[in-house]
């Protein structure tokens, strides 16, 4: 028994809510004073609070490991396989699509307006992150004539000579990967630091646009006639940004938990602009009737999967 006063809020894992109504916590026990943001470690004793901290640090930094491992197996792959995963690929990004659309709608954004309140500026901080992101995009490929997100609905290298742009360059592609991997351990991270449900939901969510991503990266790599070892090697780096990305979030949840909540709504405006900017206008070159009903299908599952493993709820 934690003694804690019947009707007191609690989070998804049963723990009571730092700041709120009707909490009374022995003195010295970690807390952010003064907001409504959940404390992982609260009401556990020390010992207790140092394990669950490890395993909120080490998780999203195993999961994230994860989505980079699947998405340089998949460009791995793409040498071999590459007719099977290009006849695959768009109901890959068609379940990625569902998948992104019910994290961001069913748990970030409920997460943030939970913890942040029904304001104005949550969702203004949620329309932000879409417009931050269409102008990054749009800007560093007028300077730089690369897209940071690469045509991923024909993966083949030999389709990319209509897609290419001018003045493309590996560097340019690469630099674009890495700040869009930064992106995504930061929005793993904060997920984890919200709950551990929703963390492993944005990580799946994650791979499933990671993986055609890079993809499309090495197959535009090698159409820039880039040896294949280089290519994947490149494609690697690509990735490692994703945990300086975590270990900028759980630093700055280190100093104030209240700041990781602020990055709720942020991350689901990523996700909302991931899937309906770069990934959905991929799904409508397909003209056949099967397999656009097949996409949404697919889609559809994608939604289904992580109402079924998070709950509508939360």
């Amino acid at each position: 028994m934690t003694g804690r006063p019947v009707g007191a809020p609690q989070n998804s894992a049963g723990l009571p809510l730092v700041g709120s109504k009707g909490n009374s916590r022995p003195s010295g026990e970690p807390r952010e004073a003064g907001t409504g943001v959940r404390t992982p470690v609260a009401r556990l004793g020390h010992f207790q609070g140092a394990v669950i901290t490890a395993v909120w640090i080490i998780a999203p930094i195993l999961a994230t490991a994860a989505v980079q491992l699947a998405a340089t197996a998949a460009a791995w792959l793409l040498r071999a396989r590459e007719e099977a995963l290009r006849r695959q690929l768009p109901y890959i990004v068609a379940l990625a699509v569902g998948v992104l659309l019910a994290t961001a709608l069913l748990h970030l954004l409920p997460e943030a307006i939970e913890q942040l309140g029904n304001h104005a500026l949550t969702w203004l901080l949620t329309g932000a992150a879409m417009i931050a992101l269409f102008a990054a995009e749009r800007l560093f490929f007028v300077i730089s004539g690369t897209g940071a997100e690469p045509e991923i609905g024909e993966p083949c290298a030999e389709h990319h000579h209509q897609h290419t742009p001018q003045g493309a360059r590996p560097g340019s592609l690469i630099l674009a990967s890495m700040l869009h991997s930064f992106v995504d351990g930061a929005a793993v991270a904060v997920a984890f630091l919200a709950s551990p449900r929703i963390g492993w939901l944005t990580a799946l969510a994650i791979s499933l646009h990671e993986i055609p991503h890079r993809m499309g990266d090495f197959a535009l790599l090698v159409h820039l006639k880039v040896p294949l070892p280089r290519a994947l090697r490149l494609t690697l780096y690509a990735g490692l940004p994703s945990f300086l990305g975590v270990a900028a979030v759980l630093l700055a949840g280190a100093h104030s938990v209240a700041t990781i909540a602020w990055l709720l709504p942020i991350s689901a405006g990523s996700f909302l602009y991931i899937a309906t900017v770069n990934l959905l206008p991929e799904l409508e070159r397909e003209k056949r009737l099967s397999r656009v009903l097949l996409q949404i299908a697919c889609l559809c599952v994608g939604a289904g999967l992580v109402m079924a493993v998070g709950g509508l709820g939360g």
